[in-house]
């Protein structure tokens, strides 16, 4: 056969590398499994049952034959140098044995090459010294497979401690924004049950009270969250949570794109009122946008933002914010942390407080 490059098929070029002064861990290994998986997944191949190209070469046996579909994955040998005829073969006899042999000799041909790019790959990826024990003093890394590398990262570097569980909890438990998609918060739950799995596993039910707290804290899903409570306890589930607040969530993004096509019209009709500056401050002009707050960027006021977050106000200002965000926009490598206001605050509408 000509010669064949796995690399111009692999679904990763080049893999996610561990720093040079990094030790691995438990995600950086996870990122390099992951991107190896893909790799070896990209080069077909009948072996192993023919469903998942290559993978037998970088999963260990027990995970493999946990796949469905899938037999024990072989590594093929060569099969020699020429083919091997019975005795006193036919022409149709010796035509199959010699498609037997050029078919196998393809195959080891295939597998060896895949072997040596996923190798290389992995260890222009991770710092020599961490699998510098596997290195034999005269052949190198040649006679250690890929598998074996991937091992021994595992078992010496792996490994999940307790520190890593609670890290993997304050993720799983992050703060969500409205302004982001609904579905990050379901991934980032989703990813801490993963990372859990083996070692001190989320139930599902822990998973949905984490991502109902979430929401509950974002404030713009009372009505859903009502809803979802009165369910019965046996239907709480991730996946009916998942298609409940995507209904939610698909209704609030229709409400708020409704408001703003309005406050978007209301606001070219009274031309651009927000291209006179909304606040003076020690004598530099500012103006105001309901996404991004105050900045000295004429160009960018709630009128004509380019980058709306949901609920934005086109008609929003610096005398009249409507509950808009309320940063004030600094200097490149100035760091500025604030906390959305409620969108009823600085609301024309909101009634007066109460007297004492």
């Amino acid at each position: 056969m000509s010669s064949f490059a796995p690399l111009d098929h692999f679904a990763k070029a080049i893999l996610t590398a561990i720093p040079p002064d990094e030790k691995p861990t438990y995600n950086s290994l996870k990122t390099i499994h992951q991107e190896l998986n893909d790799n070896a997944m990209a080069i077909t191949s009948t072996l192993g049952g023919g469903h998942y190209g290559h993978l037998g070469l970088v999963l260990p046996p027990i995970k493999y034959n946990d796949l469905p579909n899938t037999i024990p994955w072989v590594n093929p040998n060569h099969p020699g140098e020429a083919p091997v005829h019975g005795a006193a073969p036919t022409g149709p006899q010796i035509t199959e044995t010699n498609r037997v042999f050029a078919a196998n000799e393809t195959k080891f041909l295939i597998y060896r090459a895949t072997e040596t790019a996923l190798k290389k790959q992995l260890i222009e990826a991770v710092p020599d010294t961490f699998i510098k024990t596997l290195k034999h003093d005269m052949y190198g890394y040649a006679q250690v497979t890929v598998l074996a590398m991937l091992n021994h990262l595992d078992r010496t570097y792996g490994t999940v401690g307790p520190q890593d569980l609670s890290d993997n909890m304050k993720r799983m438990t992050a703060e969500w924004s409205p302004t982001q998609p609904i579905e990050d918060l379901y991934n980032q739950v989703k990813d801490a049950q993963k990372f859990a799995a083996d070692h001190d596993p989320i139930t599902d039910k822990h998973a949905v009270r984490a991502a109902i707290d979430n929401l509950e804290n974002s404030g713009v899903f009372t009505n859903a969250l009502c809803k979802w409570r009165q369910k019965e306890i046996e239907e709480q589930e991730f996946t009916h949570m998942e298609r409940h607040f995507n209904s939610a969530d698909k209704e609030l993004h229709r409400i708020l794109t409704t408001k703003e096509m309005g406050f978007a019209n209301k606001a070219i009709e009274k031309g651009n009122t927000n291209a006179t500056p909304n606040v003076n401050v020690g004598g530099t002009p500012m103006y105001y946008c309901w996404s991004h707050g105050l900045s000295t960027n004429d160009k960018h006021t709630s009128a004509t933002c380019s980058k709306k977050q949901p609920g934005h106000r086109a008609d929003a200002n610096g005398d009249n914010m409507h509950g808009g965000c309320c940063i004030i926009r600094r200097r490149t490598g100035e760091k500025a942390v604030y906390r959305r206001p409620s969108r009823q605050n600085n609301d024309e509408n909101q009634p007066p407080p109460a007297q004492g």
